[in-house]
């Protein structure tokens, strides 16, 4: 009989804890309880503080080649970090419109899909900035000739519409973000 209460009670701490590990981090609870300082893990001090959106600035895109098929169109982008702890850059994804109509699709990365071994993932670190460049070949349907005339003769006005996928990830906590842009040039 005195094995069963033994049982029961271990059972019961165990839930507790993983109760806890599983509602703190998400909760705020530890925003409340702790301030991070110079000696604070920095695996805590993600789950301890808010995290700012990512900045991202539309670095120009340039037209590298143009045919009679096809074209490639260079886009960067620089992203910056304002937050105290690392972000995953996962994803940057936009739509390129020419001339107000949509004429391809860019992007850099992919998901977070459950493992680090097969993707590439972009660390950015506290305070930091990267500039990222895509290239995207564009091609020509045939269903807009003054677009594609526009885009050969390099007079065509440019549209990014998109989103970057970012999170932060540490033994504590993950939480994923976004942040919509829409760039003209």
């Amino acid at each position: 009989m005195d094995k069963k209460i033994f049982v029961y009670v271990a059972v019961g701490v165990i839930i507790a804890m993983l109760g806890i590990i599983v509602v703190l981090p998400s909760s705020g609870i530890f925003k409340n309880m702790f301030t991070p300082n110079s000696s604070t893990p920095t695996a805590l001090t993600s789950v301890m503080t808010e995290v700012k959106p990512l900045d991202i600035k539309f670095n120009g895109s340039s037209i590298m080649s143009v045919g009679e098929r096809d074209a490639m169109i260079e886009t960067k982008f620089n992203l910056t970090n304002p937050n105290d702890n690392t972000l995953i850059i996962e994803m940057v994804t936009y739509d390129i419109y020419a001339n107000g109509i949509v004429i391809g699709h860019g992007q850099y990365g992919q998901r977070y899909d459950g493992t680090w071994e097969s993707s590439s993932y972009l660390p950015l670190t506290q305070h930091n900035s990267e500039i990222i460049t895509v290239d995207t070949k564009i091609l020509n349907d045939g269903n807009n000739p003054q677009v594609w005339s526009a885009l050969q003769n390099h007079a065509a006005a440019f549209r990014f519409n998109g989103t970057a996928y970012y999170s932060t990830h540490s033994a504590f906590a993950g939480q994923a973000y976004t942040k919509d842009f829409d760039f003209l040039q």
